[in-house]
C-alpha cells in the first residue's frame, strides 16, 4: 500500500481576516456587547437571518490572553444532527 507523503506532511494553514476595531458598548451594569457584521457571519457559513448562538471562551496563553467566540447557526446545525428547528 502506497501513502502520498505530500498530503501527511503539508502543514495546515491559517486565513485571518481583519474586520477591524469593535466597541464593546454597556448593556446594564454587569454585561457587555460586540455587535458583528453580517459578513462576518455569512463567511462562517451561517445565514444572518437565522436564530444564530455562540460558544465564548477566555483563552490565557503565557504572552496573551484573548476571548474567542465561536459563532454556530440554527440553521447549520439542523442540517449536520438532523433535528427540527422546533427542538
Amino acid at each position: 500500500m502506497t501513502v502520498n507523503t505530500e498530503q501527511m506532511t503539508k502543514p495546515e494553514t491559517e486565513t485571518v481576516v481583519g474586520f477591524g476595531n469593535k466597541k464593546i458598548r454597556k448593556h446594564g451594569e454587569y454585561t457587555r456587547v460586540i455587535a458583528l457584521d453580517k459578513k462576518i457571519l455569512e463567511n462562517c457559513g451561517c445565514d444572518p437571518d437565522a436564530e444564530i448562538m455562540a460558544k465564548v471562551e477566555l483563552i490565557k496563553r503565557p504572552d496573551e490572553d484573548f476571548i474567542k467566540i465561536t459563532p454556530f447557526c440554527k440553521n447549520k446545525m439542523d442540517k449536520e444532527t438532523g433535528e427540527s428547528k422546533d427542538e
